[in-house]
């Protein structure tokens, strides 16, 4: 073969700083995960570090391999206390199910890796409390993935309320629905929120827009909750009958300690809806609308528009250079998928473990894990005892 003109590139400098990176989880969020870390330096405008995937953990040999060997990973272990203990890792990510998040962190925090854990961060309030305190015993960085702070629209937002574009905020309502469980023959194992873990749709999307609000417009003092399970029992693949005690629907009625109120709802069995989030929060001087299946814009309305006659909402395409989080290499008009929260989220917690950064406030840390669940929590005994709860009385 003539290699005339061919001039071939010295691997062996390196351009970037290099982190190890250890997954716990070959399935959708560990695939979404190792897709993220792999787009960190060419997607990033100033990458902090380029990401080294190691190893990949899972229990099934055939199926962890297969997906080790499609994102490129060295090797893979089928016992994860094996990760967690692996010198090469710098960063121990935790993408397993919902009921397996608490010790592979614990562990992995104890063997000094800086961790993130896929949301939420459990599914009791106490072991969310033993993570933050091992995370401060410890001293590592940690981060509940929290991922759609991390898109470019809801990163405005925030800009624009720390700004006082909006002035006093009034309201913030939002919602997550989708349609898993909407069709009362579907077998129990399509239902995402009914089936292994059984987490419901309160934790398993609701806290999603529980963190939203948080992350918006501040801190909770007070909420009423309602749930409801609407198909009582279904059948599995085999024809065998089970009962279904899980959320299908919450809403929540929240008090902030600004003075705002906000409504919350969260629902499997919203036919049509395959995966809508969104949310509006309206102030005194502006409002702000996201849709998630908009992802790429933001609604803003603001009193303060040079002529009346024409005042209203602007649609927003939030892919400027200008705007936040933006993708190096994609032009101005050029859409960010749903991926790229994960992208932009990584890499904002290399670059704290890097850099020696705080990951809050623009990043969930464990401690902001922990107060989701504290919410979560305070809904569910609301919704059982039909009282308005105060978030105080859950504090020691």
């Amino acid at each position: 073969m003539n290699l005339n003109g061919f001039y071939p590139i010295d691997y062996s400098k390196k351009d970037l700083p290099e982190i190890g990176i250890g997954v716990l989880g070959y399935g959708f969020m560990g695939q979404t995960h190792s897709n993220a870390f792999i787009k960190i330096p060419f997607t990033c405008a100033h990458p902090a570090a380029k990401p080294i995937l190691i190893a990949l953990a899972g229990r099934t040999s055939q199926k962890v391999e297969y997906t080790a060997r499609r994102f490129g990973y060295q090797g893979y272990y089928l016992d994860w206390k094996l990760l967690a203990q692996d010198p090469r890792i710098d960063i121990f990510d935790n993408c397993t199910p919902d009921d397996q998040h608490f010790l592979p962190s614990m562990v992995a925090m104890e063997n000094g890796k800086h961790v993130i854990c896929e949301k939420p961060l459990t599914l009791k309030l106490d072991e969310a409390k033993q993570m933050v305190r091992k995370a401060r015993e410890t001293g590592v960085k940690t981060m509940c993935c929290y991922n759609y702070r991390f898109l470019p629209a809801v990163r405005l937002a925030r800009q624009l309320i720390e700004q006082g574009v909006l002035g006093k905020i009034y309201h913030f309502r939002a919602k997550y629905l989708q349609q898993a469980g909407h069709d009362p023959n579907t077998p129990l194992e399509k239902v995402w929120y009914a089936h292994g873990t059984c987490s419901g749709t309160l934790l398993g999307i609701g806290c999603h827009i529980l963190d939203m609000a948080r992350f918006l417009v501040g801190e909770v003092t007070a909420l009423s909750g309602l749930k409801k399970t609407f198909i009582p029992s279904r059948k599995n693949l085999n024809g065998e009958i089970f009962p279904v005690s899980t959320d299908e629907g919450t809403i929540a009625l929240l008090e902030f300690n600004n003075g705002a109120i906000g409504t919350l709802e969260s629902s499997g069995v919203c036919t049509g809806r395959k995966n809508q989030q969104g949310w509006e929060i309206n102030g005194s001087k502006g409002s702000l609308v996201f849709d998630l299946e908009d992802l790429n814009h933001l609604q803003i309305y603001t009193t303060e528009g040079p002529i009346s006659t024409i005042q209203g909402f602007s649609n927003v395409s939030v892919t400027d250079p200008i705007h936040p989080l933006q993708a190096v290499y994609l032009p101005s008009g050029h859409n960010q998928g749903w991926e790229y929260g994960h992208v932009n989220a990584l890499h904002h917690f290399i670059d704290c473990v890097l850099n020696h950064k705080p990951v809050e406030p623009y990043g969930a840390t464990f401690e902001d894990g922990y107060q989701v669940q504290i919410l979560i929590e305070a809904i569910n005994l609301s919704a059982k005892t039909g009282k308005r709860v105060e978030i105080k009385d859950f504090y020691d």
